[in-house]
């Protein structure tokens, strides 16, 4: 039988916070080594790419993050606010770079927010697009996908024809699957009027209606002519009574394993999973596990979660895959 946490010791569980590790002060540079789906590998060979922190900081208080392919060529050159790797606050220029090892993009980040201006390159080293992202009003709320935190300022095709010049022009957006693409008209860098085009590799056309970045109106149609009208372009999933109903779940119905327990483990599971049409979490993956059975009994708590809201995606409901991580913290309780 498995004991609640809460039977032994005060429990410290909070969703979607994270912990930072103690660091040794002979240490010169923290190195990962990032699986494809955001995890952590012993193995340098089955990794995506290696992540590498500099422990000393800069005179701003920041720290110095290079990201690097298997072929040894920069993935990424920026700045953090904190030295866990597992969050990494990107604070300052950040530039990113292709395999090949040209320049793919430069961004700036405020407290892991893209803000200012971001240029993006074709791999061949003609620019490809500059858009400003906008800061948010006090206490806006956007919805999951909002066309106007940002303006779209410069854009050409990959043999340099420009499209957006100055914020303005008619614009064919390729998908990177080489099949779907949007196709319309940007006036002052935001969205404007008819826009057309096609999604999930063909299988829906879609045409949408813009006022100023917001969709004002929609609809998605299949292969066999069915419609379907929306008023949002991207709806996420959503948990019953939200996020904070959620983090009382689990406080309620996370099971400590006694081999933690006893082990004393503290720190970040991270879990990984899929919200399929139908609101069900499905297809758990560990992304990051503390041992001791830790991660197997967050998968067992989330399969007993509530059903969630479907995602939709132009009117039609989509999977949507989440990444969850689990801050475990227990203290000795305090004696009375």
């Amino acid at each position: 039988m498995k004991l609640l946490i809460t039977d032994l010791y005060k429990f410290g569980l909070f969703l979607f916070c994270l912990f930072a590790s103690p660091l040794s002060k002979a240490q010169e540079t923290i190195v990962s080594y990032v699986t494809k789906n955001g995890g952590r590998t012993a193995h340098k060979d089955s990794a995506e790419y290696t992540s590498i922190l500099r422990i000393k900081p800069s005179e701003q208080g920041l720290y110095e993050l290079n990201d690097y392919y298997q072929n040894g060529n920069l993935k990424r050159h920026g700045w953090v606010k904190t030295l866990d790797p597992m969050r990494l606050r990107l604070e300052g220029l950040v530039e990113t770079y292709y395999n090949s090892g040209s320049l793919e993009a430069t961004a700036y980040y405020s407290d892991n927010k893209r803000i200012d201006t971001v240029h993006r390159y074709y791999e061949s080293g003609t620019l490809k697009e500059i858009k400003v992202y906008l800061k948010p009003q006090e206490g806006q709320k956007r919805p999951a996908w909002d066309g106007t935190n940002k303006l779209l300022l410069y854009y050409a095709d990959s043999i340099g024809s420009i499209q957006v010049q100055d914020g303005n022009g008619d614009i064919v957006l390729p998908h990177d699957n080489g099949i779907d693409f949007e196709k319309g008209m940007y006036r002052e860098g935001l969205r404007e009027g008819r826009w057309e085009g096609s999604f999930r590799k063909g299988k829906y056309r879609f045409e949408e209606w813009y006022e100023k970045g917001i969709v004002t109106r929609g609809v998605s149609t299949d292969s066999i002519g069915t419609t379907l009208p929306y008023k949002e372009r991207d709806v996420q999933p959503a948990y019953p009574g939200g996020v904070e109903n959620l983090r009382r779940f689990a406080a309620q119905h996370y099971r400590y394993p006694k081999e933690a327990i006893r082990a004393r483990v503290k720190g970040q599971v991270i879990l990984r999973f899929v919200v399929d049409t139908a609101g069900n979490p499905i297809d758990f993956e560990i992304v990051n596990d503390l041992g001791h059975g830790t991660a197997t009994a967050g998968i067992e708590m989330l399969k007993k979660s509530a059903k969630w809201s479907p995602g939709y995606q132009r009117g039609v409901p989509v999977r949507v895959a989440y990444t969850l991580p689990i801050s475990l913290n227990m203290d000795p309780r305090p004696q009375q």
